[in-house]
């Protein structure tokens, strides 16, 4: 069958989909008036975390790169004058030879037999919606604790605020203490971990950006101070990241020492990873900022994948101290040594 073929996101996820429901949410586009094929697909749709939206006429199709377009046998044929807006051509098992007929007309379709394509199916969309956010994902990871990591990552994520984005601050640090006390000393109003812990199902995109709690225009996922960590959930932190990718346009992580339990995850959403590591000793063979005092004698040592040296200035060691980390960034001296950086991805509001 051609849904063994080939496992791959569909091709137009790799531009980034219009939200063609609003409120951030993913929408594919089915073509087709069969109701029993609709009321299908829009189950195994529920299960992906991915709204079905029907068309029932070819002018109402959507433009290229909003999403993957099935189309149902009751209009399959139509879709060979839209080769470039067909991914999936799906029936029942009275339509199979009619569906394969149109596929073989359309070289990158494929064919999805329901209900014995029922699962791929659900996949197939799932991973779509999984790799569809337009979120640029950065993960800050350390060789070693005391670094200062958290540090960075926190204010590398207002930076991204500061410079137009939708940013949002994840603490992913498996030891973490949470990041409150260096942040602010009171805490806004919101969910953290230990709501996240006790949700269950899909999150919504949309839902995420409005009960997350913000400092200056930044979100932040921490623990409350109250709360005492504990291991987190992977199918939570793949809905997370999901939903987190779709609603924003920056992820900060910060992943804590490495290697992170969950490296397998992190590594279906981060973008760029990014470890700290002492001004001391052999740098690590990936990207790399070394941190603390200056060690003049490494100063030849620097890698290819050496990007630059922080250390914690004093005017960031006073906002730590006054709850206030995101007043370090009002100094210019603290805004170059981030943009030396390079942490951000590029933009037009971070190229001033």
């Amino acid at each position: 069958m051609a849904t063994e073929q080939a496992y791959d996101a569909p091709s137009s996820a790799a531009v980034g989909p219009e939200r063609l429901w609003g409120a951030g949410e993913l929408a594919c586009t089915l073509v087709s008036n069969d109701e029993r094929l609709v009321e299908s697909c829009a189950l195994i749709a529920l299960g992906a975390a991915v709204r079905i939206h029907q068309c029932a006429e070819l002018k109402d199709l959507p433009a290229p790169g909003n999403g993957p377009v099935l189309w149902g046998a009751d209009m399959a044929g139509e879709a060979l004058a839209f080769p470039g807006l067909c991914d999936v051509v799906l029936g029942f098992e009275e339509d199979d030879q009619q569906l394969w007929s149109v596929a073989s007309q359309i070289p990158r379709a494929r064919v999805a037999i329901l209900p014995r394509a029922q699962q791929w199916l659900g996949e197939y969309l799932g991973l779509w919606g999984m790799r569809a956010g337009q979120a640029h994902c950065l993960s800050l990871g350390s060789l070693a604790g005391g670094l200062g990591t958290s540090t960075l990552a926190a204010l590398v994520a207002h930076a991204g605020t500061l410079c137009g984005l939708k940013s949002l601050l994840i603490d992913l640090d498996p030891h973490s203490t949470g990041l409150w006390p260096r942040v602010t000393l009171d805490p806004p109003t919101g969910i953290g971990w230990e709501e996240l812990c006790r949700s269950g199902g899909a999150l919504a995109p949309h839902q995420l950006v409005d009960t997350l709690p913000t400092v200056r225009d930044t979100a932040v996922l921490t623990w409350s101070p109250s709360a005492a960590p504990s291991e987190l959930d992977e199918q939570l932190v793949v809905r997370l990241l999901a939903a987190a990718r779709q609603g924003f346009d920056l992820l900060v992580v910060d992943t804590g020492r490495a290697v992170h339990p969950q490296r397998a995850v992190l590594e279906q959403f981060v973008d760029r990873q990014v470890l700290t590591c002492e001004d001391t000793g052999k740098p690590p063979v990936e990207a790399h900022i070394r941190c603390g005092p200056r060690n003049l004698r490494n100063s030849n040592t620097a890698t290819g994948q050496y990007l630059g040296h922080f250390s914690s200035l004093p005017r960031i060691s006073r906002a730590i101290q006054r709850g206030v980390l995101f007043d370090a960034l009002r100094s210019r001296k603290v805004r170059h040594a981030l943009a030396d950086l390079r942490l951000l991805p590029e933009s037009e509001g971070n190229k001033r």
